[in-house]
């Protein structure tokens, strides 16, 4: 066992290891989510429904789910940094070769790949932070972390309708070998391997990380530990039900937008994801207070902003749907890191297998996004945004239920 006790708070390389995973979830963020803000387009290029265009997104999300399961036990053997850094430049990698995939039955097939082997990330980082940053200051760094992905999910998602928008206005109509959507799949792909590259420059190697070589039966015996506390069951599912409420808003927000009697173009359309730094800033503050008071009272604050921004985003006018999507926004992230914070806490003491269920946490997480980010696709084209809006506040109405189950939980320490 070793001694260490992890980095803390003001050391440089705390500061190395924050920034590092801030372009790790930049780029895991930019690459998943690049096709989200430019669906209409994939709709009409392909001739193809809303909810079919939204598989683009779900076929990623599927993909790195299931590569959630193989990355943990790699993880144990190789190390989290080792992984992380391998895992991101497979997947700018492959994010390339999507952008010249001609069919849309392969153009999935491929974008599961990619989240396939864009895994290592999510499935190790807090973990690594819970490893290599003192507990004093872990969930507080987990909340950097979250911070960056909500930077990927602008970045991916503005670079995309900005390029789209930009080539239209040059006059570039695409090509037999790269269409114009697809050559925002190139700006992705780039976005991707910097961040990369940025990461294998600053993270440092692991302390606090003991290998383990288990062999398939002790695997197995560790993922059904991850099962075997209520606790983390709820935060299981409360990530999946915030990851899908937010996922299937945004996925068809550029439908609602670009019809009437809105009528925005994809450029403006994309402007809209600006509310991402913002947003972004509730999973910083959620730790913070978190920090100061607990995980379990500030929890269920979370699902209720998210309430609140879902009954905005009902309104007709443009102003408040803006509105309504910042406060849904923050509403995510504050309780996507509250979760995450949770599950590498608690797991270590009521389980002792904290990476195996964050790997839960994060099949959960992107089980959300994957299933209801093609059910709101399809509330929209039964019933517009009144089936959208029912849809997600069923969602959080459930996740609010758990976090006060989870309010009255017993701390193990």
């Amino acid at each position: 066992m070793s001694d260490f006790e992890g980095h803390r708070r003001g050391d440089p390389l705390t500061r190395r290891i924050e920034i590092g995973l801030l372009m790790a979830g930049l780029a895991t963020f930019t690459l998943l989510y690049s096709t989200q803000a430019i669906l209409p387009y994939f709709s009409r290029d392909y001739g193809i429904t809303p909810s079919a265009a939204a598989l683009s997104v779900s076929a990623a999300t599927a993909g790195l789910g299931i590569g959630l399961i193989v990355a943990v036990p790699v993880s144990e053997r190789i190390g989290r940094v080792r992984l992380i850094r391998a895992s991101l430049t497979a997947a700018a990698l492959v994010a390339f070769a999507v952008a010249f995939v001609p069919s849309w039955p392969l153009f999935l097939a491929a974008r599961f790949v990619m989240g396939l082997v864009l895994a290592g990330l999510p499935a190790t980082a807090a973990v690594y932070l819970k490893e290599e940053i003192h507990r004093d200051y872990a969930t507080a760094a987990t909340g950097v972390y979250i911070f960056g992905t909500t930077l990927g999910g602008l970045l991916g998602r503005v670079a995309s309708a900005l390029t789209i928008q930009l080539a239209e206005s040059w006059g570039y109509a695409g090509t037999g070998v790269l269409s114009v959507s697809h050559l925002a799949m190139v700006v992705a792909a780039l976005i991707g391997l910097v961040c990369a590259a940025a990461c294998w420059v600053l993270l440092p190697e692991s302390r606090g990380f003991v290998p383990q070589r288990d062999d398939l039966g002790q695997l197995l015996r560790k993922f059904g530990r991850a099962f075997r506390d209520p606790v983390l069951l709820c935060l299981y599912l409360i990530g999946g039900l915030g990851m899908g409420t937010f996922v299937g808003s945004f996925n068809v927000l550029g439908f609602r937008l670009e019809a009437a009697p809105y009528l925005l173009s994809v450029g403006v359309i994309g402007l809209i994801y600006f509310v991402y730094p913002v947003a972004g800033t509730g999973s910083v503050i959620a730790g913070r207070l978190a920090g100061r008071f607990s995980l379990r009272s500030v929890m269920p604050y979370a699902p209720l902003v998210a309430l609140a921004g879902i009954a905005v985003m009902a309104l007709p006018q443009l102003a408040w749907i803006v509105v309504g999507i910042a406060v849904l926004s923050v509403g995510f992230f504050m309780m996507h890191a509250l979760a995450s914070a949770w599950v590498a806490q608690r797991a270590s003491v009521s389980v002792g297998v904290p990476a195996q269920a964050m790997s839960m946490y994060m099949l959960f997480y992107y089980a959300g996004s994957s299933v209801n980010g093609n059910l709101a696709p399809l509330a929209w084209e039964l019933d517009g945004w009144r089936g959208v809006s029912l849809l997600s506040g069923a969602l959080m109405a459930v996740a609010f239920a758990l976090s006060l189950v989870l309010a009255r939980s017993r701390p193990l320490r």
